[in-house]
């Protein structure tokens, strides 16, 4: 690996020495929420600066503490894998910090604080934390006095702090009614009769439950067992689906397709990548392979069957993201280390992969083994400019790490390169008039002497 492709590929971050464990008054807004699972979240921290001069800041969650180098010494939660592209921080005033985490998993419920850290590199955690549950939507069937009733529930595990004005009902994959409250009566003579029903709150419409069939043992339905796909460019990944229908029905077309509504298989953008792994039991499994960022997007399942009106489609979709990797690190501060400064690498990706991937670092293309890792970080506790922007990663089993080019910090560094480059050339300007001045300056000296003797002899 060359010094320009390691400039390429990473960012760097300074670790400065300083104090844990201090507190700090902070207020969070809110203190406790309860959010969908897919959808996105923000908390916001404010704090007092009055006898503290803050450098920059960063969140943590003590649940990540096994990840960490040091389990009393938090990490920026920006350079956990499991967060990768999904956390963004603002900083809305100088007192004030927001955390955004998208994409929400329920493995992302629990407690969330922020670090700020001094221009003397003294570091403040808050001692209060907002505490985050996150839950999933699901429809629960109350059985009624009579045979021909239901009673369905949209229901969470919390309530959810951004209050739904309404629940919309789907029968089918069809939208069929409204409700004020999460739930509703179903009686199999009126409403949309039997089926596959599924709910959405208001707030999250494009978030819907699971599907539950009311009236019948054979219904319409798509299931995804997962709606958020993470994948390599490169590699292939599977969108695993199953799908059932009334039993007195046959299967006549069964197709995967995306927003152009054509089945993907005479799509020149998927030609030769896209395997159908489906089957006229349950199986509907989407196979694609050698995957590009273009592939990133929503993709939807669709079956028709040999009855009037027999077609059903599952939304919503399964949504793919391909990424590569880059080294980062936190804080986004750009300045090249010098010899003897510690820094914090981290492999990071657009998207979370899947699976608690292994990381592989490399310096100079080479398998680096006598340096300390954690998940998917480096630690490196002396290093020069040179030796840090020679390393890079890559997932186990994968190929040898690219370069990969980061737009925003290249321009930081370019900055910096320029910047310093024009200190140097302005540095010679001034020395060589600095030295010139110096060479003409006793010949000035010489003729003021005469002059002073012409004027004393007169």
């Amino acid at each position: 690996m060359s010094f320009t492709c390691g400039i390429l590929s990473l960012i760097i971050l300074l670790n400065v020495p300083g104090s844990v464990g201090e507190t700090l008054r902070v207020a969070c807004s809110p203190q406790a929420i309860c959010a969908l699972r897919e959808s996105t979240v923000t908390l916001q921290c404010s704090y007092s600066t009055t006898t503290i001069r803050p450098q920059h800041s960063f969140w943590f969650s003590p649940k990540l503490k096994a990840k960490w180098r040091n389990e009393e010494d938090p990490e920026d939660l920006a350079l956990d894998s499991d967060y990768a592209g999904r956390v963004r921080y603002t900083k809305t005033t100088m007192s004030s910090s927001t955390l955004t985490i998208s994409d929400l998993r329920e493995r992302d419920s629990g407690e969330y604080h922020l670090m700020i850290v001094t221009e003397a590199g003294q570091k403040y955690s808050s001692s209060t934390a907002a505490t985050l549950t996150v839950s999933d939507l699901q429809i629960i069937i109350n059985d009624t006095a009579t045979q021909t009733e239901r009673t369905l529930n949209c229901s969470t595990s919390c309530r959810l702090t951004s209050n739904s004005a309404h629940y919309r009902w789907y029968n089918n994959g069809k939208y069929v009614t409204w409700t004020y409250k999460h739930e509703t009566r179903l009686n199999v003579y009126s409403n949309a009769g039997p089926g596959s029903y599924s709910c959405s709150a208001s707030s999250h419409p494009k978030i819907w439950s699971n599907a539950v069939c009311v009236f019948g043992k054979n219904c319409w339905s798509v299931t995804y067992s997962d709606r958020r796909l993470c994948a390599l460019e490169g590699s292939s990944v599977d969108f695993p689906c199953t799908y059932s229908y009334p039993r007195d029905q046959t299967v006549t077309e069964t197709l995967w397709y995306d927003f152009r509504l054509t089945d993907l298989s005479v799509v020149e953008q998927f030609a030769g990548r896209v395997e159908f792994l489906v089957d006229k039991e349950r199986n509907c499994t989407l196979r694609m392979n050698n995957l590009t960022k273009t592939d990133s997007g929503e993709y939807y399942f669709r079956f028709s069957t040999d009855t009037a009106g027999g077609s059903f489609s599952g939304k919503p979709g399964v949504i793919l993201s391909v990424t590569d990797l880059q080294v980062k690190v936190s804080p986004t501060i750009i300045r090249l280390p010098s010899e003897g400064q510690s820094a914090t690498l981290a492999c990071i990706s657009t998207c979370t992969l899947p699976n608690n991937p292994t990381y592989i670092w490399y310096k100079n293309g080479q398998p680096v083994t006598n340096k300390p890792t954690r998940s998917n970080k480096l630690y490196l506790e002396s290093a020069s400019s040179e030796d840090v922007l020679q390393y890079s990663c890559a997932l186990g089993g994968t190929e040898a790490p690219k370069c990969i080019e980061d737009p925003e910090y290249i321009t930081a560094l370019k900055f910096i390169t320029v910047g310093a480059a024009v200190f140097l050339v302005l540095f010679l300007i001034i020395g060589w008039i600095w030295r010139r001045r110096k060479k003409s300056s006793p010949g000035k000296e010489h003729r003021s002497t005469e002059e002073s003797g012409q004027v004393s002899m007169l």
